[in-house]
């Protein structure tokens, strides 16, 4: 019975560089939770943020300083409230050592406990799974032919990172 399978969280930051301790930050924050194949609440937010998205970092995501400056909301509020909707369930996400790195410092710079929940990286189960030259979620997703929404957005990258998912747990039944 579905409502017997716990809960899970698919989780994707989008961020304005690649290192936390270098002072970058979170400024879009997606996360669905799932049960069995089912999705039962999804949390999305940008998020303000005092640096400047340069150029380069806009078009990889597409998230802008005026689009941030109309509709983030302050770390503050979202971090809380991310934290409250995941809970204690465990948590998945592709390469989610860097989304929860983030996450982290944020909560760290909030004085807030940091998220330990039990953690799934879908690329480690892709490697285990697959042979392939690259698993950035975009090549993982199309070698299972998961369609792919927009890239690059934290919420096209959780329904992405959910389809990869479960292809993945097929695979693992399968062998």
């Amino acid at each position: 019975m579905i409502d017997q399978q716990p809960i899970l969280v698919v989780l994707d930051v989008e961020t304005t560089g690649l290192n936390p301790e270098e002072g970058h930050e979170v400024i879009e924050v997606a996360a669905q939770k799932i049960q069995g194949k089912k999705v039962v609440g999804e949390y999305v937010s940008l998020v303000a943020t005092s640096r400047i998205i340069d150029s380069a970092t806009e078009k990889i995501h597409g998230i802008s300083n005026a689009l941030l400056a109309v509709e983030g909301r302050p770390g503050s509020e979202v971090f809380p409230e991310l934290v409250n909707y995941i809970g204690q369930a465990p948590i998945i996400g592709h390469n989610i050592s860097f989304d929860m790195a983030f996450i982290n410092a944020h909560l760290k710079r909030l004085g807030l406990p940091i998220l330990t929940n039990p953690t799934l990286d879908t690329i480690a189960h892709a490697k285990r799974y697959l042979l392939i030259p690259s698993y950035s979620l975009e090549k993982v997703a199309a070698y299972l032919k998961v369609p792919q929404p927009k890239a690059h957005r934290a919420k096209a990258d959780v329904e992405t990172t959910r389809e990869v998912f479960w292809k993945l747990v097929e695979r693992a039944k399968g062998k």
